[in-house]
């Protein structure tokens, strides 16, 4: 009897339509487009002018559509974001209320970067158990509320979006046939923000010291190359593959620096790998799933294919899942979904954190 697995049936993303480009980053911080290109391979990155439930909600919606499934047919929500709107009810639950998941169980799950990834693995067991038979996955984030955007190392990386994707059991040997996940708490000291924990008194006022993203770039590059490429080993050992035998790899897009030295370490040629850094940015949780609807868009994923998705996030965490590939690459319909419009200009959308970080910089002046 085939085993049954775990499917992805339906996808889609939601991109803000208010773009921070390097040119403008160069207006904001002492740096320059080159400079950004050269050490990660960005040129832009979507700031959101509404909240991380309404990003998660518009990709939800393409991606219940690319699998022909009404909101009924789902029992279980799951929504992986390092920045969630609210912290009860779960944004998982908020959402459920949003597209009517009637039959969903919810919850959200934090693993940083890794998040999708891990809500892969989750989920993939849950079906294979033959606790859910539908899931939707979420990857969704509004990293630019937190980034102090003064400092030209940070800010220059992360945007923000969402991704989706649904997950249906299937007994025909396509499905997640292998997965890896793991954390090192110690170091998870080079990847840290406060801003959403309780920590503190209640009456303690946000500090611009305090409720900063600290972030060790190196340390960081080291870890996530050598935690990547080991986790991609040890998922592909347990399918019984090895680095040959896959055919287009989806890695989490922090840094074009790290997934090449990831790809490279595991002897993986640049024309497998899937890249959309250079428009999204680092995405955390939801970088996965965009990339994933892009490459399905741009025909790089083909029935069978042996796909493997890797991340690295703060924790710090990874994780591995290898899939072979359905028949269907097409969506089955597709949704009008969208954001509302904004007459904001992307620096209408960062002069907040521009002025709550001004007096760690010493300076009062915004432009």
């Amino acid at each position: 009897m085939t085993k049954r697995r775990a499917q992805i049936t339906g996808w889609g993303k939601c991109v803000p339509p208010v773009k921070l480009t390097n040119a403008a980053l160069e207006q904001l911080v002492d740096t320059s487009d080159e400079w950004i290109v050269e050490r990660t391979g960005m040129k832009e990155r979507g700031i959101s002018h509404v909240e991380v439930t309404d990003l998660a909600e518009v990709a939800a919606k393409h991606a219940l559509a690319a699998a022909g499934l009404d909101v009924t047919d789902i029992d279980l929500l799951v929504m992986a974001t390092v920045t969630p709107e609210i912290t009860c009810p779960s944004n998982a639950c908020f959402l459920q209320e949003r597209l009517g998941l009637v039959n969903a169980a919810a919850f959200d799950l934090n693993a940083a970067c890794s998040g999708f990834v891990y809500g892969t693995a989750t989920v993939a067991s849950m079906i294979e158990s033959g606790l859910a038979e539908r899931v939707l996955v979420i990857g969704a984030e509004k990293l630019h509320f937190v980034m102090d955007y003064w400092d030209r190392n940070h800010c220059i990386l992360f945007g923000d979006g969402a991704g989706a994707a649904v997950f249906e059991a299937t007994t025909d040997g396509s499905g997640l046939v292998a997965h890896d996940i793991g954390a090192d708490g110690v170091a998870g000291r080079t990847m840290v923000f406060p801003t959403f924990g309780s920590r503190g008194e209640l009456d303690r006022q946000r500090d611009p010291a305090v409720d900063r993203l600290h972030f060790e770039g190196q340390n960081v590059f080291k870890h996530a190359v050598r935690g990547m490429a080991a986790s991609v080993e040890r998922a592909l050992e347990n399918a019984a593959l090895t680095p040959d035998d896959v055919d287009l790899v989806i890695p989490h897009q922090a840094n074009r620096r790290i997934i090449e030295a990831t790809t490279s370490r595991l002897g993986i040629p640049d024309d497998k790998v899937m890249l959309n850094i250079e428009t999204h940015g680092n995405t955390s949780a939801a970088s996965i799933p965009m990339a994933l609807h892009d490459a399905l868009a741009q025909g790089r994923i083909e029935p069978g294919m042996t796909i493997v998705q890797t991340a690295f996030g703060g924790g710090l965490t990874w994780g591995t899942n290898v899939m072979r590939w359905g028949d269907r690459v097409e969506p089955i319909a597709t949704s009008d979904a969208d954001l509302p419009p904004t007459d904001k200009t992307v620096f209408d959308l960062l002069a907040p954190n521009r002025e709550f970080f001004a007096p760690f910089h010493g300076t009062t002046h915004l432009t």
